[in-house]
């Protein structure tokens, strides 16, 4: 009967063990998951920093070997040599303006994929004056070795763009 209680101790003390364990673990997560995300939004002020400067090769780094940005109206642009004429194009239109801002950041519990979800505001000058288009954007993330590029980018307009 003792040796009974001495099994069922031992038992129970390994299981709480292995719970205290579990619990630090799923403590550390958030603060990893911040870290991600911080990272994430670091990078997004580097891409608008970018674009400020027309500087579609650099533009065009951000994005994984195999990244695709899917805009309205046009064919998928994948991979880093199509990213940059793609962003090249957008960037010599005259007036061209772009700002975006993440609404929300999710990063995957393994830490390699992330989704960030926004809005952006793009400006051109068109024949008729400056236009004005307003959507919303989803980037697809992934950690390649510590670093988090664009796997994914789309984004649409909220309606015609305006004067």
């Amino acid at each position: 009967m003792l040796k009974a209680k001495a099994l069922m101790i031992a038992g129970l003390s390994g299981l709480l063990v292995a719970c205290s364990a579990n619990d630090v673990s799923d403590k550390s997560a958030p603060d990893s998951a911040a870290a991600h995300e911080q990272a994430i939004r670091k990078t997004n002020e580097q891409w608008l920093a970018l674009i400020r400067d027309h500087d579609a090769a650099a533009v065009s780094m951000l994005y994984t070997a195999d990244g695709a940005m899917m805009a309205p109206g046009a064919p998928i642009a994948q991979g880093q040599p199509a990213l940059e004429t793609a962003w090249g194009g957008l960037m010599q239109m005259p007036g061209f303006a772009l700002t975006f801002e993440a609404d929300q950041i999710v990063v995957a519990s393994g830490g390699d994929m992330a989704l960030d979800r926004g809005v952006y505001q793009l400006s051109l000058d068109g024949p008729d004056g400056a236009m004005k288009d307003i959507g919303k954007y989803v980037v697809v993330w992934r950690n390649v070795d510590g670093q988090w590029k664009v796997a994914a980018d789309i984004f649409n307009s909220d309606g015609a763009p305006t004067n």
